[in-house]
């Protein structure tokens, strides 16, 4: 790996920040993150190696691509948030507590940290601290057209079960 991967926990929640893996070190990423309890593998940007070396570590490769320095759609944010509570919210089969969404971006500083900051904040995280928390992990993310997308986001409460009941 490039730069080591970072670490942002909040209760439920565990993400992996990393920057982009290639082709010659795929194999790699893949069982680093395997290793660590990785199941999702999130990309906001082209993927410039193989899906099968991680689905061969049982991990499955999610597409949110969007621009460079800018900040996700509305249905990308809702993507996420879907996967998320999938992952961590709805999980009755006892694993979540074992299991991480890795995300990445090109480098790592953009685009993966500003998800991770969204997922922070509709958990209930303030975006002050979601933001310092991700800087604490990974120096140097969010740019100042993300960190004000951050600051401005309100919750969708997309993690309030208030409104459903779930059975397992």
């Amino acid at each position: 790996m490039i730069n080591k991967p970072s670490l942002v926990v909040h209760e439920k929640l565990k993400f992996l920040i990393t920057d982009a893996p290639a082709r010659e070190n795929a194999e790699e990423y893949a069982m680093q993150l395997a290793r660590v309890g990785v199941k999702n593998l999130v990309r906001t940007c082209e993927g410039n190696y193989d899906e099968w070396v991680f689905e061969r570590e049982g991990i499955k490769i999610h597409d949110l691509y969007f621009q460079d320095g800018t900040v996700p759609s509305r249905s990308k944010i809702s993507m996420w948030l879907s996967l998320i509570k999938e992952t961590f919210i709805l999980n009755c089969s006892g694993t979540s507590e074992y299991e991480y969404i890795a995300v990445h971006c090109l480098s790592g500083l953009g685009r993966a940290p500003v998800l991770v900051g969204i997922a922070l904040i509709e958990y209930g995280v303030d975006s002050h601290n979601a933001i310092s928390t991700i800087r604490k992990n990974r120096p140097g993310a969010l740019n100042s057209h993300q960190v004000k997308l951050l600051l401005n986001y309100r919750r969708t409460k997309a993690f309030n079960q208030a409104t459903c009941c779930v059975i397992c």
